[in-house]
């Protein structure tokens, strides 16, 4: 790594002059009027900043070798340029992260957009973080933005503002050209950025990141879940994977189970096919695993009944009392919630009627039933 900075950074071995540029830049089939100097300045400026992030670019590097076969083949299904694929690791770098506005996954989606378009988002289920199912979204809101906008460079820069926020200053200020705008710093970088992203993925080696490998692909395979998982760790353990590996490939299973239901009686899952297990521990039957469950749930609602599950946990304080009713704190969720009074989702749900509807949008102060 030490060598690799030396490479990119060293004065003496080459120096710093010009960054490389190619006479033509295009985006999404659109040539990009670079020979406008403010134009072709904003351009640099990404590409500096970005060539001199080494740890950061680099792994842009590496990770596309991942991802983009994948993203590239959802985006040619959908009739989306493939440099849409650069918005990736602008937006998030590869990685599954939460922006402090609530957005989440590779393409950043936004709770309301995701169930817009059809993804599931619930306490045990975010296919925002789903690298398939989210792309599929983002190229649905891609080709939205092509009808309204229609060109694919007004698109990519109304990925970061919204549709209607970029019709709305184009409108205020007489133009529909992109390049024309005076517009808020973070969206007139963002296009530049997804250029840069392009330039140096595209050809590291002018950029000094050189012999890096890329990462490759997952191995996996697809099969349909028809039956819910209570214990997902143990049942990873008997198909013969690691409960890591297959997190580690269904990054949106959000809990240690899976529970269907009719809403969704079937599930798509990826089977990781190279994953090794190291663990030696002997397994136990399943029937046995599901004993225990069963006797577990069997004391909880017998407790939940008396009203005496503070008791039951702990006999020195036999006496305290359960609240009714909870109220709601900063940070807290529907799952958290169930488990300070050793509820399951199901039994709180029953004694809060209407509450599954509207169980992601639970806000502080709120009062919720956890007793009767």
């Amino acid at each position: 790594m030490f060598s690799f900075f030396l490479q990119c950074r060293s004065p003496e071995e080459k120096g710093i002059g010009e960054i490389y540029i190619p006479e033509v830049v295009t985006f999404a089939g659109d040539t990009i009027p670079i020979s406008d100097p403010e134009i072709r300045e904003r351009l640099e400026k990404e590409l500096w900043i970005n060539v001199y992030w080494q740890s950061n670019t680099a792994l842009w590097i590496k990770r596309s070798g991942r991802w983009f076969p994948l993203i590239d083949s959802i985006l040619k299904s959908r009739q989306v340029p493939e440099d849409f694929r650069y918005l990736v690791p602008v937006e998030s770098g590869f990685e599954n992260v939460t922006s402090n506005k609530g957005a989440v996954g590779f393409w950043q989606i936004m709770e309301p957009t995701a169930k817009e378009f059809g993804l599931v988002v619930n306490e045990e289920i975010d296919q925002r973080l789903d690298p398939v199912k989210s792309t599929e979204a983002a190229c649905s809101l891609l080709l939205r933005g092509k009808r309204v906008l229609g060109n694919w460079t007004s698109v990519a820069a109304s990925y970061n503002v919204g549709i209607s926020g970029l019709q709305k200053v184009m409108a205020a200020q007489y133009t529909d050209n992109f390049y024309d705008l005076l517009i808020n710093q973070e969206t007139g970088r963002y296009f530049f950025r997804a250029l840069a992203a392009k330039l140096i993925i595209s050809h590291p080696e002018k950029y000094g990141f050189k012999e890096l490998k890329p990462y490759t692909p997952y191995e996996t395979k697809t099969t349909i879940l028809d039956s819910s998982v209570r214990d997902l760790a143990f049942w990873c353990r008997q198909n013969g994977f690691s409960y890591k590996c297959f997190r580690m490939v269904n990054p949106w299973v959000r809990t240690g189970r899976i529970m269907l239901s009719d809403s969704l009686p079937r599930l798509a899952i990826s089977i990781p096919q190279n994953c090794s297990l190291y663990t030696r521990l002997e397994l136990q039957p399943l029937p046995v695993q599901d004993s225990i469950l069963m006797a577990n749930q069997a004391v909880i609602q017998n407790l939940v009944n008396k009203k005496d599950m503070k008791a039951h946990a702990n006999p020195e304080k036999s006496k305290s009392k359960l609240p009714d009713v909870h109220e709601v704190k900063a940070g807290e969720n529907l799952s958290l919630i169930a488990q300070k009074y050793q509820l399951t989702s199901e039994q709180l749900f029953a004694l809060n009627p209407g509450l599954r509807q509207k169980q992601n949008k639970i806000h502080k102060g709120m009062k919720i039933r956890v007793s009767r």
